[in-house]
């Protein structure tokens, strides 16, 4: 019998609702038949994984979680641990930053090597010789693409690598990879990278020679048209039928998120008892129901957003300066957000409006410097990071000079929350 829950909510499992998007689902599908890296963007429960999984299932990937302590090294050794590759660390050497540039690698095979080669065996108890495991030692370079990719064939694997939330690497890694990207291509070893952004060319502006090289698949905006379709073709899984007044209040209060939509349909079908596929058609017409799903979502991300938000406004604070206080720019950065309307939010939000509202109500806003504010907004990232704030609220756009919301849900929480409470109840530096 069909659950509820395999067919509406945010899950890193596909979901019976899920609906194809020519736009998004034909170039995704383009991009695989091509010989291009894949970058798969957008706001955070927007689709990505959906889409990846969809027609590419992880367990038939090498899929790699980024953190943001993340070297290069590390995700090249996470590769070849899921090539069933072994590394040993006997042969360490040093560069600046500490990373590794040599090492010993032994591949695992059933099969024996050649005479010729350095061969250990082990047999597992009771083994026939024909079980037999031997291990061949191979030098290779962590950092070189040609040595991870000389392993991977050895490997005899064809298997895609996922990159996931690329967005979390700082940005000396990302700039890395950018350039690893392009001699993997050039041999054969395909990627797809998942990240948390909206502009496009966020790899080419680190490495120009990835132009024509990858294949980039926004996967936002969605329309109220394609919400409604999901909607409905997961009531069609659960026998239900949702009133059309319903469905396009929730395409509103939704804010663009189509990991907002799920979860309202959860709760939605949560509130009229639905947990399962009907047995008799059932009707969803009460607006009572949605207006509690709402409160309850709202109510959700509240905790969450509220905390992060209060997190950003304490900054980085080291006040080494007794005499004179330092500018406190997160405080009024965040106080500025909060003080906007919602189509500029929802539009992204130019540099220059951001630095007018800091100014309007700094407390010395002479002082100022257009560095300053170029400083703030592009450390966004990094401060987000030490704070944990995963997934980021915000993202600057530097070729944009524009700040973008990119936790799809943060639009939900703005539209429904008191912002005027939010920032009286967030710690003024000045007091």
């Amino acid at each position: 019998m069909v659950k509820l829950e395999e067919v509406f909510g945010v899950s890193r499992k596909p979901v019976l609702s899920y609906i194809e998007r020519q736009e998004v689902d034909g170039a995704f599908e383009n991009a695989l038949r091509s010989d291009k890296q894949i970058i798969v963007y957008g706001a955070s429960k927007q689709g990505k994984t959906a889409l990846v999984s969809k027609y590419l299932p992880y367990s038939d990937c090498l899929a790699v979680s980024c953190s943001p302590k993340s070297q290069v090294s590390d995700i090249y050794k996470s590769i070849l641990r899921k090539l069933g590759i072994e590394i040993l660390t006997d042969k360490q050497k040093s560069k600046s930053g500490g990373v590794e540039i040599g090492a010993v690698a032994k591949i695992k095979s059933k099969l024996p090597f050649l005479a010729a080669a350095e061969v250990e065996g082990s047999a597992k108890a009771n083994a026939s010789a024909e079980q037999q495991l031997t291990y061949r030692s191979i030098e290779f370079n962590l950092e070189l693409p040609q040595d991870i990719f000389d392993l991977y064939k050895q490997a005899n694997s064809d298997k895609f690598v996922i990159l996931e939330n690329f967005h979390y690497l700082s940005s000396d890694v990302q700039k890395q990879l950018a350039f690893d990207l392009r001699t993997f291509q050039e041999l054969g070893l395909r990627f797809i990278i998942l990240g948390v952004w909206k502009e496009k060319n966020r790899l080419i502006q680190f490495n120009g020679d990835l132009q024509d090289r990858i294949a980039e698949i926004p996967v936002e905006p969605w329309d109220n048209t394609e919400f409604i379709s999901v909607a409905k073709k997961g009531a069609e899984e659960l026998n239900i039928e949702i009133s059309d007044e319903i469905l396009l209040r929730l395409c509103e209060e939704s804010m663009g998120s189509i990991g907002v939509v799920q979860e309202l349909l959860k709760l939605l079908c949560l509130e009229n008892g639905i947990l399962h596929k009907q047995g008799l058609r059932k009707y969803i017409v009460d607006q009572m129901t949605l207006d509690h799903a709402i409160t309850v979502k709202c109510d959700d991300y509240s905790s969450r957003h509220v905390r992060a938000l209060e997190d950003i406004a304490k900054g980085q604070r080291d006040i080494k300066d007794k005499e004179k206080k330092p500018l406190f720019l997160p405080y009024y950065f965040v106080i500025a957000i909060l003080s906007l309307d919602f189509s500029t939010i929802l539009m992204g939000v130019p540099r220059k409006k951001i630095e007018e509202l800091i100014k309007s109500r700094h407390h010395r806003s002479a002082d100022i410097r257009p560095s300053d504010i170029g400083y703030l907004l592009s450390s966004l990232a990094k401060l987000q990071t030490a704070k944990k704030i995963q997934p980021p609220l915000f993202d600057y756009d530097i070729s944009q000079r524009t700040i973008n919301i990119i936790d799809s849900t943060f639009y939900f929480f703005l539209k429904h929350c008191d912002r005027g409470e939010i920032i009286e109840n967030i710690e003024n530096p000045l007091e």
